[in-house]
Order: structure tokens, then sequence, then C-alpha cells
């Protein structure tokens, strides 16, 4: 978009000014400003349509275990947040193969980023989880491994409610932040 501008402006500098007058060039440069805010406008309009991919972490039951399985999501880049893509791990999976990893009813308080760390602070909903310690460790990894794949974030610390818990369901540690779980991601 932009070198089609640039080479239209080019061409009508080549053959017009030339024979331009001072009332022409004036005119002439008008014409330009109009172009370059009309350029600035479809910029601003490209980069609030586009779309960011986030990779989210659902279960994915086979017939002796339970895994994390990735399912992609198209985020509109202008509400492209850590906060917007947990939003969407709370609303669960749209492929009907994949199980949700969290209650509807848990809510993302905040988020904070800093040096890598990423703060999320859940409403006192997620210690409602009823899973095993498979199941938890499932519910964790989700939120980090979706988390670590923004490239801001390299760990996950968990509140609920403003503060730090030793555990969710009683059989994991969360006092400490998380960082990526591969080991309960299903390999195809």
């Amino acid at each position: 978009m932009r070198k089609l501008f640039l080479a239209l402006l080019a061409i009508l500098l080549v053959f017009v000014i030339p024979g331009c007058s001072g009332g022409k060039t004036a005119q002439l440069e008008k014409q330009v400003a109009d172009l370059q805010a009309q350029l600035a406008e479809t910029r601003q309009k490209l980069q609030a349509s586009a779309e960011r991919i986030a990779t989210l972490y659902f279960i994915k039951e086979t017939p002796s275990e339970f895994y994390l399985a990735p399912e992609l999501r198209r985020i509109d880049a202008s509400r492209f947040t850590a906060e917007k893509v947990l939003q969407e791990l709370i609303s669960g999976p749209k492929e009907t193969t994949l199980k949700p990893v969290l209650p509807q009813t848990v809510k993302v308080l905040g988020v904070k980023t800093e040096k890598g760390l990423a703060t999320v602070d859940f409403s006192q909903e997620i210690k409602s989880l009823n899973v095993g310690s498979r199941g938890e460790v499932l519910v964790l990894a989700a939120i980090a491994n979706t988390l670590i794949k923004l490239p801001e974030i390299e760990k996950v610390q968990i509140l609920v409610e403003g503060k730090k818990l030793e555990s969710l369901a009683g059989h994991v540690d969360i006092s400490e932040p998380l960082g990526r779980n591969e080991t309960v991601l299903l390999l195809n």
C-alpha cells in the first residue's frame, strides 16, 4: 500500500511540478496532504481489523489418559491481551473432541506482566475444581502453557482474589511461578 502511494506520488511530482505556478503548487501540496491523511486512516483501519492467533490448551481424552491438546483461536488484534486470551480459555473449546479446563464461572480479575512474569489474579471460583492430582496438573498446565505462548511471558504466578495460595485443589504447589509443562501435551 505504501509503495503504491509513493509510486503515485513520484509520478505526480515528475509530471506536474515542472509546469506548476505558485497557485498550482499549493493545490498540489494540499492533494498530497490529503493522500497522506487517507493513507494514515487506511493503515489504522488495517491494524484495527487485523487478527492475532492464540494457542489455547484444552483437555483431550484418550482411551487410557487425559492430556492437553492445542486449539488455535483468532482474536481481534486491538483486543489481544493476556487477559483476553485467558477469557477465551475460560469460555472453553470450540472443537467438540476437547473438554474445558476451567469452569465458566471463573473470572480473570487482572493480569500484570513484568520481566517475563505474568501474575494472574482469578476469582475464588477457580478453587471449586473437583479434580484429582492429574486434573489439577492439567488445569495449571493449560493456564501456564496458554500464556507462555505469548512472546512477553516466560512464567506464570497464579493468585486467587489477590492472594498466593499453596494449591488450587490440594495437589500441586502454586506458591511459586509456573513454567511451561510439556509432559502433559498430547503428541500426535
